[in-house]
């Protein structure tokens, strides 16, 4: 199962149930939300690297393109980092995204724990 999926069906069952909060109820929050916390920052790691190793092989692709003389051998090597940086710059993207929804849905459990403490 998808980690979006997983995120937005506990967001859906604990909005149900937190009309109703118990210590049991309390106690399963908060290990839930500890471990979407801890996918949330993995995925930040992941992320973070996937956009660097991206910087770096764009900036490899510049130099390459600008300082390599043009012959047949050297198009071949610039047009295949021009490929790895493509790729890496969509999947920094898809990274982002997923990130983006992590965070926003952390930020809902957050919002819940503090109506389950009743403190909202």
């Amino acid at each position: 199962m998808l980690m979006d999926k997983k995120l937005r069906d506990y967001i859906e069952y604990i909005q149900k149930e937190a009309k109703k909060p118990s210590a049991e109820l309390i106690d399963y929050h908060k290990t839930m939300t500890q471990q979407f916390q801890h996918e949330r920052f993995i995925h930040l790691i992941v992320t973070m690297f996937f956009a660097l190793f991206m910087i770096l092989f764009f900036i490899l692709f510049l130099i390459l393109a600008i300082f390599i003389p043009k012959v047949e051998a050297a198009n071949y090597i610039i047009g295949g980092v021009g490929v790895v940086t493509l790729i890496l710059l969509i999947t920094t993207l898809f990274y982002v995204r997923h990130y983006y929804q992590l965070e926003n849905g952390t930020q809902i459990l957050e919002d819940i724990t503090r109506k389950l403490y009743k403190r909202d």
